[in-house]
């Protein structure tokens, strides 16, 4: 089956100069990219014009939720505090935005509260009873924003993280009950292979489970490096990606952490590509 690639730049926003990194994603087979959601720090025209310097496509959009940005605090779509999600929205708003001018039609939703006791990174783990209460708070948030996300062509896709990054969605059955809820058409479930070989039982039934709903794989090894450098059993991933028909993106979300990264991405490519062919 022929897959569609894609990377995340923010895997390398730290190490070089966006134009370098195009350029290596460039000669090691890439031609499509996720670029990270930071749309306050993004000259949308002018890293327009680079993609098509090279050639490249834009799948989607990531979005820098938690730690990953210095306004993490703001970005908690589980509030009570309205000026707080006010907030959260535009954030969203503007990184859909982002996402339609650069041609992509993905952004991910990752869930963080404010509210006490699920702070970020607490590593608590939550019943799915409690899970669904706080829940419950960001459903018509979520429906507004699919809305608007709808104007633009984006899909907003609920993607489930380990208990180590929140204990709110850590699994397919909890970001499909989400989704379920909000009952939008283009409201759908990003897997990702990290979170999943943690917190799912068989990441196997995790895809067949999801089927249609899923519109999005982020997909690194178990030690967040390219595929094929650990231990996770991306067979028989593709084998239920297979069974399902899934013909999105497989997006590389890999940890990269020196410049020196070309042999490494080129060789996870490969591997999954292989691994297709089967």
């Amino acid at each position: 089956m022929s897959w569609k690639y894609s990377i995340t730049l923010s895997s390398f926003k730290k190490l070089e100069p966006i134009q370098k990194t195009l350029e290596n994603l460039k000669e090691q087979g890439f031609d499509t990219v996720e670029v990270y959601g930071e749309p306050d720090f993004i000259d949308a025209k002018k890293l327009s014009n680079l993609l098509d310097s090279f050639s490249m496509d834009v799948s989607g959009v990531t979005g820098m939720w938690s730690f990953h940005s210095s306004e993490y605090k703001s970005r908690n779509l589980i509030t009570t505090n309205n000026d707080s999600l006010i907030a959260v929205k535009n954030y969203v708003k503007k990184c859909i935005l982002l996402c339609h001018t650069l041609g992509g039609n993905t952004f991910n939703i990752c869930l963080f509260s404010d509210l006490p006791p699920i702070s970020d990174a607490n590593h608590k783990n939550l019943i799915r009873d409690e899970k669904r209460k706080f829940v419950s708070l960001l459903i018509e948030p979520l429906r507004e924003l699919a809305k608007y996300a709808s104007n633009y062509e984006v899909d907003l896709l609920i993607e489930p993280l380990n208990r180590y990054s929140t204990p709110i969605c850590t699994d397919y059955k909890d970001a499909k009950y989400i989704v379920d809820l909000v009952d939008e058409e283009n409201v759908g479930i990003l897997l990702d292979t990290f979170h999943m070989n943690i917190e799912e039982d068989s990441i196997y039934d995790a895809v067949i489970n999801s089927n249609t709903l899923l519109k999005l794989v982020h997909i690194s090894d178990n030690n967040r490096k390219m595929p094929g450098f650990a231990h996770i059993d991306f067979e028989s991933i593709i084998e239920a990606l297979k069974k399902i028909k899934y013909s999105k993106f497989l997006t590389f979300e890999p940890t990269v952490q020196n410049t020196d990264y070309k042999y490494d991405i080129k060789l996870g490519l490969q591997f999954l590509k292989n691994l297709s062919k089967n």
